[in-house]
């Protein structure tokens, strides 16, 4: 399962595990949280925000954590909880979503 959790002032985010839903390169839920992922990171760096990422990827695990507010990160931040909500949703035993 995939463990998403939100900080409540929507300055960050960890994911941590695996889907489970199909095998590797098969996973229609995996594939769709890590495409949410990149795009949001990428999509606040382009902003202009200022974060600190860690990535283990044989972990399975991602943390995001903006070093500055950023008003237009934190909006992405917000949509990228509601989509996985709606992920959560469809997929209630693969993905898991938490704000703090």
């Amino acid at each position: 399962m995939i463990r998403a959790e939100f900080a409540k002032d929507m300055t960050g985010f960890s994911l941590a595990g695996h889907a489970g839903f199909a095998d590797a390169g098969a996973d229609i839920v995996c594939a769709a949280v890590s495409a949410m992922a990149n795009l949001v990171c990428n999509a606040a760096e382009a902003f202009g925000a200022k974060a600190e990422v860690l990535a283990d990827e044989a972990g399975a695990a991602l943390s995001y954590r903006l070093t500055d507010r950023c008003a237009e990160a934190e909006t992405l931040l917000r949509a990228f909880c509601a989509e996985l909500r709606s992920l959560e949703e469809q997929y209630p035993e693969n993905v898991r979503v938490r704000c703090r």
